[in-house]
């Protein structure tokens, strides 16, 4: 579970995460998230901890990760950290281009850190393309970089915020955003016919209900039950090649699994 520990057991014995596995096959890796790449989420996909909190030790996890773009906000997890490392240095000299702006991704050639602050504000109508728009230069960058294909983690990170404060026009516009970057994905699956796409979630947060609504006037009534995560039970998207094979019931260790069954 990435919100307890990151890729880890409770007693530090490390998991290996999905970009381990790709990169071992000899694919190309990416991580691209609208908030803190040192956040639950990203951080599984790099690091390996305890703790979800411990932003020094994960970061520095990318040194011997195997990852080939990450992409997200948080560059003060980078700078101002309390080992008093210069993390930015170290990756350099890794090999990582250190840029500040996703649009930037793909005119970079080799291994990326993107650090824009921009993907941490809220989503309003003048941004909401920004994960679209990041989603479609990174799968550019990671074709580039290996002709024979890939692995992204895209995150919508900011949904589960809108349900922890309970704002209905914050989960309408956070999950347009990420629809928005869904739609980039399967575009590039129909045009490259050999893809697979899977969109789901570790947890649903705040229990939202919608009780009432007109289309004509395009309003909505909606509740929240909770202001924190719930155990209700959330669906699985699946698309392009042996996409049926995900019709079924699946505990949230049970996904990363299949996916690597699908893919060897």
């Amino acid at each position: 579970n990435a919100n307890r520990h990151i890729s880890s057991s409770v007693d530090g014995r490390e998991y290996p995460s999905l970009t381990d596995w790709f990169a071992e096959k000899g694919k190309a890796t990416g991580i691209l998230t609208l908030g803190d790449v040192a956040d639950a989420t990203p951080a599984a996909f790099f690091g390996h901890n305890t703790e979800r909190d411990e932003s020094d030790d994960l970061t520095a996890d990318i040194l011997k990760s195997k990852v080939d773009i990450i992409c997200g906000s948080g560059r003060k997890d980078f700078t101002r950290r309390d080992d008093g490392r210069d993390l930015m240095k170290e990756l350099k000299d890794k090999g990582f281009s250190i840029i500040g702006d996703y649009t930037g991704i793909d005119s970079q050639k080799g291994r990326v850190i993107c650090l824009d602050e921009r993907l941490d504000e809220a989503t309003n109508e003048k941004n909401i393309n920004s994960l679209a728009e990041a989603t479609r230069r990174t799968i550019n960058s990671l074709q580039k970089m290996n002709k024979d294909g890939f692995f992204l983690m895209v995150e919508g990170a900011k949904i589960d915020y809108a349900g922890h404060s309970m704002c209905l026009p914050a989960s309408v516009l956070e999950t347009f955003s990420f629809d928005l970057a869904i739609a980039e994905a399967l575009k590039f699956a129909d045009e490259d016919g050999e893809t697979l796409v899977v969109v789901s979630a570790d947890h649903e947060t705040g229990g939202l209900v919608l009780l009432d609504g007109n289309r004509e006037t395009g309003r909505i009534m909606g509740l929240y039950f909770s202001n924190d995560h719930t155990p209700a039970i959330l669906p699985v998207f699946a698309y392009g090649p042996h996409s049926a094979e995900f019709l079924g019931s699946y505990e949230n260790t049970d996904i990363p699994r299949k996916i690597k069954e699908l893919t060897k």
